[in-house]
């Protein structure tokens, strides 16, 4: 089989920078990688260097046979989450979900005061939410589509002087509820920007 360099996808934020987006449950699902987004999802701005991390996890169990040997080899968990660093520490979106939408109040500026803003560190679970996040490789388009996601970690927060204060949060991935997503965790949409030009 001949090597193809144009196989490769090179994965970099698409041209209007947005990556990362969250939305409510119920909000409409995009069904492939173009198409523009509702209006409630969210674009959380500017992400890391790391880009964006999605694994899959499946757990097996070996059913052992008279004889000690592997009769049949069983999958026992099926697990798909995503992790991606955000950048933008002042951007709402990133704060409502790093915290929840109800642990962060903003106040306007007025003319004798800033915009204010109120972070609530609580233990509250994180609510379940819809996430899309984009990428391009040239003309190529990849969408990630989570119809039921949840943030289950947000690592340390770091402030220091020689970088940005950034939160690197963990998305966990559960079956969808949407028929037409076909019992993915995680719909993935490619397109590769190629038109057909034939008569």
């Amino acid at each position: 089989m001949a090597v193809n360099v144009n196989n490769a996808f090179v994965g970099t934020p698409p041209i209007d920078g947005g990556v990362f987006f969250r939305a409510p449950v119920g909000t409409d699902l995009p069904t492939d990688a173009t198409s523009p987004l509702d209006p409630a999802f969210e674009d959380h701005g500017a992400v890391g260097e790391n880009g964006v991390t999605v694994a899959q996890t499946r757990d097996n169990t070996d059913i052992k046979m008279y004889g000690g040997e592997t009769f049949v080899t069983v999958q026992t968990n099926y697990d798909e989450q995503i992790t991606i660093t955000l950048l933008e520490d002042d951007n709402e979106a990133v704060l409502r979900t790093a915290f929840g939408d109800a642990n962060v109040e903003v106040t306007p500026a007025t003319t004798t005061a800033g915009t204010k803003k109120v972070i609530y560190h609580t233990s509250a679970p994180l609510p379940i939410s819809s996430f899309v996040i984009d990428s391009i490789s040239g003309l190529k388009s990849k969408r990630y589509v989570v119809e039921n996601g949840q943030v289950v970690n947000v690592a340390e927060i770091v402030d220091v002087h020689n970088n940005v204060t950034s939160r690197t949060i963990t998305v966990k991935t559960y079956k969808p509820t949407s028929v037409e997503l076909r019992g993915g965790n995680v719909v993935e949409y490619r397109d590769n920007g190629v038109f057909d030009t034939t008569p």
